[in-house]
């Protein structure tokens, strides 16, 4: 989805929004795990190409503009590098190092970073704290970036989602 950020007198133009959610990981139980899995990864390597085909199509290079959402996959991900990794596009990863509103909850395996917003407790394993949801911004908007915040559940289960939710503040 594309938004338009305007001024309160909608004068000016502040900024263009392209929210995305990507492919989730799951896989049916009827389906082939490996293939299921390849299947989905692969969809969300397509989805990324597309985001970075729009945004080119759409933006000047000194346009401003932010490409967020959940991503369903950490931004070192191959899967999303097409549009994460694109020359043209010179994205900077918004939540490198954010604050959180509250610490996370205690857990036997911890984050080994703040930059998470997404707990997968996979069975008899450690936990995986992943940065699923993501803030990318063009580099006309990299120095206008003040803040980055991550907002903690409160509980593991039963908040209303599995993800944390995440922004920044701009001063423009």
């Amino acid at each position: 989805m594309e938004v338009e950020i305007w001024d309160n007198n909608r004068k000016h133009k502040l900024f263009t929004v392209y929210n995305n959610h990507l492919k989730s990981h799951y896989v049916p139980w009827w389906e082939n795990k490996r293939t299921g899995k390849m299947k989905n990864n692969k969809r969300r390597e397509k989805q990324a190409e597309v985001i970075a085909h729009i945004v080119k199509a759409r933006m000047r290079p000194n346009s401003r503009f932010i490409i967020l959402g959940d991503m369903n996959d950490p931004p070192d991900s191959q899967w999303l590098a097409p549009f994460i990794n694109d020359e043209d596009l010179s994205l900077t990863n918004a939540l490198t190092n954010p604050k959180e509103t509250r610490p996370s909850k205690a857990d036997k395996f911890p984050p080994s970073s703040k930059a998470w917003t997404h707990r997968f407790k996979p069975s008899k394993k450690p936990t995986e704290y992943k940065l699923y949801d993501q803030i990318w911004i063009s580099p006309s908007l990299k120095d206008k970036q003040i803040a980055q915040k991550i907002d903690r559940r409160t509980k593991h289960k039963g908040d209303g989602s599995d993800h944390d939710p995440a922004w920044i503040e701009l001063d423009l």
